[in-house]
């Protein structure tokens, strides 16, 4: 195994790892918690939830947008209208489930995602610019998308307690 699928394995494994965390925390929430407000201004526990959409959904991206660019230019404003777009879409379409569905919805995004990291490795390295992000590679795109994920873990710690 080359040092590139290495990362991406423990990248995934990390993945799985806080997405466990995640729906094992979900599945002690009762449905009439998601309206709890969160230490974060203005949300609550489903906003959280479905804000773990939006980093699967962006993990995914961030793959697209990688192996798309090889040997492209890519109008950037074009590309921040889209990722804006991507993201809102999927914020919405995880409120509107139910908790039991959204669990179910979670744990097969997060897998989707898991295996996205593993089944491109090889593009760990390759420069990708997002508009609003600072990361310079795909593998600094997962690594903040990780700690957004245990950012998220602890906040819903906190408002499950």
């Amino acid at each position: 195994m080359s040092d590139e699928q290495n990362r991406a394995a423990a990248l995934a494994r990390e993945w799985r790892e806080v997405r466990g965390t995640l729906l094992g925390l979900a599945e002690q929430l009762p449905e009439t918690r998601l309206g709890k407000a969160t230490e974060r201004a203005g949300w609550t526990v489903r906003h959280e939830l479905a804000h773990f959409a939006v980093l699967d959904r962006d993990i995914a991206h961030v793959f697209e947008r990688a192996a798309a660019e090889a040997g492209h230019v890519v109008d950037e404003a074009r590309e921040a209208v889209t990722l804006r777009r991507m993201r809102g879409q999927a914020m919405f379409a995880a409120q509107e489930l139910r908790l039991t569905p959204l669990r179910a919805y979670l744990a097969d995004a997060g897998e989707r995602a898991a295996a996205a990291i593993e089944a491109h490795g090889a593009l760990l390295a390759h420069p990708v610019k997002l508009a609003g992000r600072e990361a310079a590679t795909v593998a600094e795109h997962l690594d903040h998308a990780l700690a957004r994920a245990r950012e998220g873990v602890a906040v819903l710690r906190e408002a499950i307690k």
